[in-house]
């Protein structure tokens, strides 16, 4: 289902872009420029328990990235249970600008909804080519626990914010 949301709202965008209609939040520069889908992710598996860490994503050199949704998967070390329940802290930093993207750490939940339910970005970010996407998690719990996250969007080729 979630692929299906994401496709639907990835192929909206495309065909009003085709037909000259851009959302309000697209940038003036990126206008004309070829787009792809795309998914950038990353693991930490495990998340040991009661532990922050960092991870890196990098954004490749041909493109900037606009993240429209995002989703979170959190299962045990074993792989074999899904866990709905989500005590996890986030952190998003993009280094392009070198703004974090709140003042603190944030429940999981509020950027992250599941395979099934994506969260959708209230406004979608955009991140510039060649830079760093750094996610800070930390487990709530004292329990260990795997944990994807990933960001759903489209690549944005020929263009630099």
């Amino acid at each position: 289902m979630a692929d299906n949301n994401n496709a639907a709202v990835f192929a909206a965008i495309r065909d009003g872009m085709a037909g000259g209609r851009y959302p309000w939040w697209y940038p003036e520069g990126a206008k004309g420029k070829a787009i792809d889908y795309f998914v950038y992710g990353t693991d930490f598996t495990p998340l040991a328990l009661s532990a922050t860490s960092v991870n890196n994503i990098n954004i490749s050199g041909d493109s900037a990235f606009c993240i429209l949704s995002a989703v979170l998967v959190e299962t045990d070390t074993g792989n074999t249970t899904l866990l709905p329940f989500r005590p996890i802290l986030v952190r998003l930093q993009d280094t392009g600008s070198g703004r974090y993207l709140s003042n603190h750490q944030v429940h999981a939940d509020n950027w992250f909804g599941t395979a099934e339910e994506p969260k959708y970005w209230d406004v979608p970010k955009i991140l510039a080519p060649n830079t760093t996407f750094n996610l800070e998690a930390q487990n709530l719990e004292a329990v260990a626990r795997n944990l994807r996250f990933d960001f759903h969007g489209f690549k944005i080729f020929g263009f630099r914010p």
